[in-house]
């Protein structure tokens, strides 16, 4: 399937892009999609699902790996790739990415780990385009064997975080009611809805909302950084939603849950949205 769906791109983008550029034709869609150390048929396989759409798309590679190996896997792809030379966050890269792509009306901020079905842009474009108020919007987000993956939230409390991170699995029993709240489950995943809190891994935006918010707050090394763009959004005036007509499969793995390295990057960009938006302990 994936590779059928390389040689449609390949396929069809030279005249689209050439098109565009000469013509100066607004983007329907830009992308960026910031890799590091990735596996190389993954990423390949994220940008060629975002690539296969009969919008005019265009797709940045920031590549915050030590080297530039990760390029070769987008052989034969017409991609822009930006190799950073460090790492410099994933906020900051995706930032590089959303100010030098070209102009477009729409530009996603799109995780290496995802799966996008043909159609799914086209179906995030016409829902934005039919609400006017909506600045930002995620599709339902799925595991590989199609259950939801819980990623709506609420603006988070200290205890939240607490609970989610510190306390043992075998006692979420006891905070079943206070995570479910916290993860949207009272609304649940089948409509429609506005979202607090967005998910980093997939966020639909309009371009020249994200710029004039100058997009991902650079100050956030990892973690937290979208919910500090979601906040940015609402505070100018603009809902972030979630519609689950469109859907895409997300490879998930928690990164903090597993390295004691990348828990300690989270607790720190805790304490710097908290110092930003208020903290709330419960």
């Amino acid at each position: 399937m994936i590779a059928d769906r390389q040689v449609e791109v390949q396929k069809r983008e030279f005249s689209m892009t050439g098109a565009d550029r000469s013509g100066g034709v607004l983007r329907d869609c830009t992308a960026s999609m910031v890799i590091y150390k990735n596996p190389p048929e993954v990423i390949r396989n994220t940008a060629v699902s975002f690539l296969d759409s009969d919008c005019s798309v265009q797709l940045t590679i920031v590549d915050n790996s030590p080297a530039a190996d990760l390029h070769s896997a987008f052989d034969g792809l017409p991609v822009v790739y930006h190799f950073s030379g460090e790492n410099v966050g994933y906020g900051r890269a995706h930032n590089w990415a959303i100010f030098h792509a070209e102009p477009s009306t729409y530009h996603l901020v799109l995780n290496p780990d995802i799966l996008i079905p043909s159609g799914t842009i086209r179906s995030l474009i016409h829902f934005m385009e039919s609400n006017h108020d909506v600045g930002m919007v995620c599709p339902r987000i799925l595991n590989e064997d199609g259950s939801d993956q819980y990623l709506n939230k609420r603006y988070p409390s200290v205890t939240d975080f607490f609970i989610r991170r510190f306390v043992p699995h075998i006692l979420d029993p006891l905070f079943r009611r206070r995570l479910d709240y916290y993860e949207m489950k009272d609304v649940g995943y089948d409509k429609v809805c506005d979202v607090e809190v967005m998910t980093g891994a997939f966020m639909l935006c309009r371009t020249d909302v994200l710029k004039v918010v100058a997009g991902f707050d650079p100050r956030y090394f990892l973690y937290l950084e979208d919910f500090d763009l979601s906040r940015k959004f609402q505070r100018n005036g603009f809902r972030t939603a979630y519609c689950p007509e469109a859907a895409v499969i997300h490879y998930w793995t928690r990164e903090s849950h597993r390295n004691m390295r990348m828990m300690l990057i989270f607790i720190t960009s805790m304490c710097r949205y908290f110092n930003k938006w208020g903290w709330k302990w419960l």
